[in-house]
């Protein structure tokens, strides 16, 4: 396991009131005798004609009352949108401010200290544009955290993915209550790659990682104050 060095729990991710700000940012939907109730303080989404919209793409609600499977998407209702590895989702990672975990993840790719913190602070598309010239890892099978190396088919990497993961999940309180809330439920990632030469995380090892977390009745949760 990685030690983690001591938290400011006054990280400025996004201007003067990291709390304010990211709280424009929460959103939430709630299905209540099949009426959709959407609280939020940021209106980028819009209803028309019963259908959700976000910055003018479709909302889709992945989940299976038959089959109780939620299929976890950046498109998706809540909480798949929330749990996609794309959304915005402050925390700190061994001392390192993340914007979302997909950007951690796609800072992974290069060696280089201060690209990947800068990588590390981006979310959605941003993060995987900034590190798509990074592909060499895919030759080598090789990732790199704060200048140590990382086989991709490692245990040693499996346990770092899963500490990022821990990270957000102890310390933002949108992931959790989004996460907490599957309860029962079998979590789906379809469009995740299979191959793990292929990708940094693959669908199977981002669901076992959150179930995980959800199920496991002995993880100690985080003192820190989470983000909300």
């Amino acid at each position: 396991m990685l030690n983690f060095l001591s938290i400011n729990h006054n990280i400025n991710f996004m201007g003067k009131n990291p709390q304010k700000d990211y709280e424009g940012e929460k959103r939430r939907l709630r299905v209540n005798n099949n009426k959709q109730e959407y609280m939020q303080g940021k209106f980028y989404i819009k209803r028309k004609n019963a259908e959700l919209y976000r910055n003018g793409h479709l909302l889709k609600d992945t989940f299976s009352k038959e089959d109780k499977t939620l299929d976890i998407r950046s498109n998706g209702l809540y909480p798949a949108d929330i749990l996609s590895n794309l959304a915005k989702k402050p925390f700190v990672f061994d001392s390192v401010e993340c914007a979302s975990i997909e950007g951690i993840l796609q800072s992974l790719k290069t060696s280089d200290l201060e690209e990947q913190k800068e990588i590390c602070s981006m979310f959605g598309g941003s993060a995987r544009k900034k590190a798509k010239k990074h592909q060499e890892w895919q030759k080598t099978q090789t990732l790199y955290w704060k200048g140590k190396a990382y086989s991709r088919n490692s245990k040693e990497y499996k346990s770092l993915l899963y500490e990022i993961y821990k990270s957000c999940y102890n310390q933002n309180c949108d992931f959790k209550e989004a996460l907490d809330s599957t309860k029962g439920i079998k979590l789906l990632h379809t469009i995740g790659k299979s191959e793990q030469a292929e990708t940094v995380i693959t669908g199977e090892e981002f669901v076992e990682i959150l179930t995980s977390l959800r199920d496991d009745k002995k993880l100690i949760k985080s003192q820190f104050t989470c983000f909300s």
